[in-house]
């Protein structure tokens, strides 16, 4: 394919200019975003800054620092919070990510076809996709910085042989310690590089020995851990949810326009490329083939990882838009058609996504006016109506609730007891297996108890179950309360509303 000048950087940086003030705008509707692990993993990284030694939240854990492939966001936070509030210092975390992961598009698109292209800037379709709502941070720092670092391979790799893979080897160090599959996919993607330069051209033995301490540095660091140790469990996905799950880059609030979205940017790529007007970039073809195999035959758990077979789904999203390329001239006419298209989309989804965002906000005003009763210290034993118990509630409930594949997204907001009021809440990220964090041994006795206590439909159906386990706590929060049936008579209601209600123990 002829290579030549790409777009005009005037107007690519313009486009440039307004998708990034896009996905940055629903950072600004509210302070604590639905995005379902994000509260958790905030409520850590302030108990981190703040430190063991803090009068209120030093008591509840101590620092448990080791060789952990998820440690990026604990890494990077912290120190920022030493100059912002938690919620901001928190958005600029999230703002940084959906950023550095439209970087590492554009970067590995440019290293791969050589010139500036509006196609990755359509990645933004994505931005927002089912592992960032979901709030699986780590991963997302990981895969964003896998594509940059694997732009600077392909740059450097024939001009400054050594210096890249000295510089390879740091970086899939740093890639271990944000996440295991960020690691795969910098591999993956460099290794498909690799193999390509090696196809019918000399020097196999020395490309193949460039590729060899990339990997050693974090396969070692992998034996330092406990993963060694983790059971070799394994489930797979039904074929049905299984083929739903492709949707995942795509995956919102509306499940109907979700799958729209899916069909038009992955059946709009098949056709183009069988008709000649997209080609693949051949330096990444076996990747792509890979994560594609990958995500057929991988499953949803794996040891002790979930979601494993859909982090690979966003993947393929994110290669769909770097490894990519038109192979027609720009000025045709269905490119402009389709660029508007895209925009058209773009703009309708993140507009759901806004919408969807500015009802949180009530939940959130709520859930704030309730906690408001609890004083520092106290423990909250937190219990909510699941979508089974109550199907009707929740299609009628806000669509910020819960993503449109069904996975609920406001589970862990009681997090804001430890951000908010310095208060306990016993399902606190706090494992040292995969945090830098252990819970003091009386929270961590509190947090075992909470994990045996009934679930809702059985706190009202047998209140009497639950009176020991919730006599160690001081109050008992009841989320979606406006589906709840009655609790164990010695609750005393200290205040309900349509999202929350708040008991003291009185057991």
């Amino acid at each position: 394919m002829t290579v030549d000048a790409g777009a005009r950087p005037g107007p690519w940086w313009g486009t440039l200019t307004a998708a990034v003030a896009l996905l940055l705008l629903p950072l600004l509707i509210t302070d604590v975003p639905p995005i379902l692990d994000y509260p958790n993993h905030l409520a850590r990284l302030v108990l981190l800054h703040a430190g063991p030694d803090d009068l209120v939240l030093g008591r509840f854990f101590e620092p448990a620092w080791s060789i952990l492939p998820n440690l990026a966001s604990d890494v990077i936070v912290p120190p920022l919070l030493g100059l912002l509030p938690p919620h901001v210092a928190g958005r600029v975390m999230l703002g940084g990510i959906l950023l550095l992961n439209l970087a590492g598009v554009i970067a590995l698109h440019r290293a791969l076809f050589g010139r500036r292209s509006y196609w990755p800037l359509a990645s933004v379709l994505m931005a927002y996709n089912s592992t960032f709502l979901l709030g699986f941070l780590n991963w997302q720092i990981g895969s964003g910085l896998a594509m940059l670092a694997t732009a600077g391979w392909i740059t450097w790799r024939e001009r400054w042989p050594l210096a890249t893979i000295a510089a390879a080897c740091l970086v899939s160090i740093a890639l271990f310690f944000c996440h295991l599959m960020g690691v795969a996919f910098f591999l993956l993607l460099i290794g498909s590089a690799e193999l390509r330069a090696m196809w019918g051209g000399s020097g196999k033995v020395g490309r193949l020995a460039g590729l060899v301490p990339v990997a050693v540095g974090p396969l070692v660091l992998s034996l330092q851990t406990t993963l060694r140790d983790a059971p070799a469990s394994t489930h797979w996905m039904s074929l049905y949810d299984k083929t739903v799950q492709v949707a995942s880059p795509f995956i919102n609030y509306v499940f109907p326009l979700d799958l729209f979205s899916v069909a038009v940017v992955y059946g709009g790529i098949v056709l183009g490329i069988a008709a000649g007007w997209l080609v693949v970039a051949p330096r990444a073809v076996v990747a792509f083939g890979v994560v594609v195999a990958g995500y057929v035959v991988l499953p949803f758990d794996l040891m002790s990882a979930s979601f494993l077979d859909t982090r690979v789904a966003i993947m393929i999203g994110w290669l769909v838009f770097s490894v990519i390329e038109p192979a027609v001239p720009r000025a045709v006419i269905a490119w402009r058609w389709m660029g508007a298209g895209c925009v058209a989309l773009l703009l309708v989804r993140m507009g759901v996504l806004a919408d969807a965002w500015v009802d949180h906000r009530r939940d959130l005003a709520e859930f704030r006016s309730v906690i408001d009763l609890v004083p520092p210290g106290a423990a909250v034993y937190m219990t909510n109506v699941p979508q089974e118990e109550a199907p009707a509630y929740w299609d009628a409930g806000p669509r910020s609730r819960r993503l449109s594949n069904t996975l609920r997204a406001d589970y862990h907001m009681p997090a804001l007891l430890f951000i908010e009021r310095g208060a306990f809440w016993p399902v606190l990220f706090a494992n040292p297996a995969q945090q830098p964090i252990r819970l003091r041994p009386d929270y961590a006795a509190l947090a075992r108890t909470a994990h045996f206590l009934p679930s809702h439909g059985k706190l009202v159906a047998e209140p009497e179950r639950a009176a020991d386990g919730l006599r160690a706590f001081d109050f008992v929060l009841l989320m979606e309360a406006g589906a709840a049936g009655d609790l164990p008579g010695c609750l005393t209601p200290m205040k309900r509303t349509e999202f929350v209600a708040l008991f003291r123990v009185g057991c």
